[in-house]
């Protein structure tokens, strides 16, 4: 399946971002938009403000790291977050963040590169490529069914699409 490449600009993290402090418990069972009124406001007011502007996540090391929680990854898609680019991830929001639609892809090339804030990142994942000025890094291509789970929005609703098919063909 082919995927439109995501073009946005960049919210730049460093290493070590915790799930936790992306969306403390607290916050976990509000309302998508006060769930984004609230993501990373642990970190700091200014984190909160730069990740509700910018639709790519670009960060360090172990981003996601600590709960299991969906919460985060809903709170980052309800803040507009498209996609998350870091060094490495936690297993868990990892899946928990396709899970909700948001691609996310290991590229510890472009965490090491001197990306700032608004910069301009392109995904180009049927060409398994990431455009960050003029620089151009690998990435693993999404499997089949990845893709349609970020392309129906998340995976309640490419289940939901599947259904439909399926009735649609009795």
């Amino acid at each position: 399946m082919k995927v439109a490449p995501i073009i946005g600009t960049a919210a730049v993290f460093g290493d070590h971002v915790s799930a936790d402090v992306m969306l403390p418990a607290r916050h976990s069972f509000l309302p998508p938009a006060q769930m984004a009124e609230n993501v990373l406001l642990d970190l700091s007011p200014e984190a909160n403000r730069k990740v509700r502007a910018h639709s790519i996540i670009v960060a360090g090391l172990a981003f996601g790291y600590g709960t299991g929680r969906e919460s985060p990854s809903r709170a980052l898609r309800a803040a507009g977050v498209r996609a998350v680019l870091a060094a490495s991830f936690s297993r868990l929001f990892f899946r928990n963040a396709i899970n909700n639609g948001i691609v996310v892809i290991q590229c510890p090339e472009l965490a090491r590169a001197p990306v700032q804030d608004g910069d301009s990142i392109t995904i180009a994942l049927a060409d398994g490529s990431v455009t960050w000025k003029d620089q151009h890094f690998a990435i693993t291509p999404f499997t089949d069914v990845v893709a349609r789970i970020v392309a129906a929005g998340s995976l309640v609703d490419y289940g939901r699409q599947l259904l439909a098919a399926r009735k649609g063909a009795s």
